[in-house]
């Protein structure tokens, strides 16, 4: 896997600003109120526009599943001159079923789905969440991350093709193709966990690091 240590010299733990108050250059955090989840809608809403115009399938329910309190709902925000900017989202399953996956090993693991970017950002974005996302895993005794991404096109030219090449490159690993429950083609890959020293000096974490073995002491880094 590739090495996706953050450049920075800062301390392990937050940075300061002149008053004292800690400062992070983003947040990931549950999105858990209304107006939450309706920037996580917009967010999403505005990505399937974007990815409808270079031949992506977007579903509408994708947008309704950030506005359903029931799904566990997380966002990378950056911090803007003081303004908080959802940047990017996507939604966390704690228990997923490998079972159509040929994933041997019953060692603890972690789904994400739906994962958006806001558009027009720059691949840094999708850098960070996976960062995140290896760190998060590595910290909370889960051994890997799984996810899954269209491949109607899976040519090295097509869109799903360029998908899965920019992946590899973040380090996630193509474990072979399926079917979502209503047929879409769909390629499977899993992040192996990697801690990121430093990381917390760049991405502040808030989500609850919760598994299968149970709460996991000092879940807020």
């Amino acid at each position: 896997m590739n090495t996706l240590t953050p450049d920075t010299t800062a301390s392990p733990d937050a940075a300061a600003d002149r008053d004292g108050r800690a400062t992070w250059a983003y947040e990931m955090r549950p999105i858990v109120t209304a107006a939450d989840r309706e920037a996580a809608a917009a967010l999403v809403q505005d990505r399937g526009l974007w990815l409808a115009r270079r031949g992506f399938d977007a579903p509408a329910l994708h947008v309704a599943a950030f506005r359903d309190h029931r799904a566990e709902a997380v966002g990378l925000y950056e911090d803007d001159d003081r303004d908080e900017v959802l940047v990017g989202c996507l939604l966390l399953h704690r228990e997923p079923d490998l079972r159509t996956w040929a994933v041997d090993d019953p060692t603890p693991a972690l789904k994400v789905s739906l994962a958006h970017t806001a558009p027009g950002r720059t691949d840094r974005t999708g850098w960070l969440m996976t960062l995140w996302l290896a760190d998060y895993a590595a910290h909370t005794g889960i051994d890997c991350v799984y996810a899954e991404v269209p491949s109607r096109s899976t040519g090295p030219d097509g869109a799903g093709g360029r998908l899965l090449g920019h992946l590899r490159d973040l380090g996630w690993h193509v474990l072979g193709s399926g079917r979502t429950p209503d047929g879409h083609r769909v390629a499977r890959i899993r992040l192996p966990a990697a801690p990121s020293p430093g990381l917390a000096a760049l991405i502040h974490s808030t989500v609850p690091a919760v598994t299968r073995r149970g709460p996991k002491e000092g879940s807020e880094r």
